[in-house]
């Protein structure tokens, strides 16, 4: 099984926009407390992962965002956070640097006058405003923008506006209507099979412009396949996804579903508020969705965050990543994070899970002669030893990868 990479963290429903293509404000829900999403950022190290992410609504909204950043940073995470950019000022940017964060989304979705349409006047200043304080403040800046009819024919002016205010990377996503409550607008965001060639063309252009100023953006085939995908014809989605195991979606009440678009009653895997993160993704309920999701097969989906399902673009983006990381921190502070994280994981899986010679004589154990004689072997006994070995052995080559 596929190791886990990120733990996507939509930390409030709250947003200070009415955006045309999200519901999700009008979704009121209690949020988690600040320990309670420091024990799942904790948990997610212990697991192994190596970013958070911190979405919403608006995630600025939360006064103890910048406190959870750090405790992010502390665990020796990497920490990217989604924002529609409006509160972040001149002291925000600061806060967010002093914090430590990687990288800051901010969504962008075309010009002025369309980005106005869509998410209320004056906004695009407000986001141009913040690229400008997170470029003062030398913090990694990215554009996400949500593509549908309204600004697929201004996707190459996305492009000039990373290249001028210095932003490393574009997410593009095709509008997906989990996003809103119910149906009676969706059809507004798609475009008609008329407009399929122009946008195609489209997406080439945008293609070759991220190549040219190099801008990272999304797999070739994940762009190529966003006309076919919002014309609501056929698209090829037979890839394998392996979302499932490598990114874990947290919404703002604690529950964990397989993935943003999965959220039928039915795939629940855990709630924070009724375990920990920990034991939930480590839990018989949470390989029997996934198994049960292989043996139906995915509905599949383009929502940005798994793009790499489309292409192996993704890994010439992580170098890239590792380098900007490297130059930044020097290599005595990057190698210094790194063993310091080896050690902390190494020292809680010894006191923990206990070591890997335990695990081993444990599962060593079930199977001596005088226990053989037994009528049946308690098969939950050998399924937890083998889970044990397992992830000690996930860790240890995880590290070992890191260093190499």
């Amino acid at each position: 099984m596929p190791e886990l990479k990120e733990v996507i963290i939509s930390i409030t429903n709250r947003c200070n926009y009415k955006c045309r293509m999200c519901d999700i404000p009008f979704q009121k829900s209690k949020e988690l407390t600040t320990s309670q999403w420091q024990k799942v950022i904790r948990d997610a190290y212990l697991i192994g992962a190596e970013t958070i992410v911190f979405s919403g609504g608006e995630p600025l909204l939360r006064e103890d965002i910048f406190e959870l950043i750090s405790y992010v940073k502390n665990n020796s995470m990497n920490c990217c956070l989604t924002s529609n950019g409006y509160l972040i000022d001149e002291e925000c940017a600061s806060r967010l640097h002093n914090s430590g964060i990687d990288v800051v989304n901010i969504s962008i979705e075309g010009p002025p006058q369309i980005h106005d349409y869509l998410r209320g006047r004056g906004t695009f200043d407000k986001a141009v405003f913040a690229l400008e304080n997170l470029r003062k403040y030398k913090i990694e800046s990215t554009i996400a923008t949500m593509v549908s009819r309204y600004n697929y024919k201004y996707l190459d002016y996305i492009v000039e506006l990373a290249k001028e205010y210095k932003a490393t990377t574009i997410k593009f996503q095709p509008f997906n209507r989990i996003f809103l409550s119910s149906n009676c607008s969706e059809g507004n965001f798609f475009i008609s099979k008329r407009e399929i060639k122009r946008m195609k063309d489209m997406t080439k252009k945008v293609t070759w412009l991220c190549n040219n100023y190099g801008i990272t953006t999304n797999p070739r085939r994940y762009l190529e396949m966003m006309p076919l995908y919002l014309s609501r014809n056929h698209f090829d989605s037979s890839f394998i996804c392996n979302t499932l195991w490598i990114s874990c979606p947290i919404n703002s009440q604690g529950e964990i579903y397989p993935c943003w678009v999965l959220t039928q009653k039915d795939k629940l895997i855990g709630n924070i508020n009724q375990d920990s993160f920990l034991n939930i993704w480590n839990s018989q309920k949470h390989r029997s969705v996934v198994e049960k999701i292989k043996k139906d097969g995915c509905p599949g989906c383009m929502m940005s965050c798994y793009d790499e399902n489309f292409g192996r673009d993704g890994l010439e983006t992580r170098i890239v990543t590792n380098v900007k990381r490297l130059q930044k921190e020097g290599a005595f502070e990057y190698v210094r994070r790194i063993l310091k994280r080896w050690g902390r994981r190494f020292k809680f899986y010894n006191s923990y899970r206990g070591s890997p010679r335990q695990a081993f004589n444990r599962l060593r154990g079930l199977f001596k002669k005088k226990k053989l004689h037994k009528t049946e072997i308690d098969k939950e006994e050998i399924d937890k030893a083998l889970k044990e070995i397992a992830l000690i052995k996930k860790i240890f080559e995880e590290e070992i990868r890191c260093l190499s």
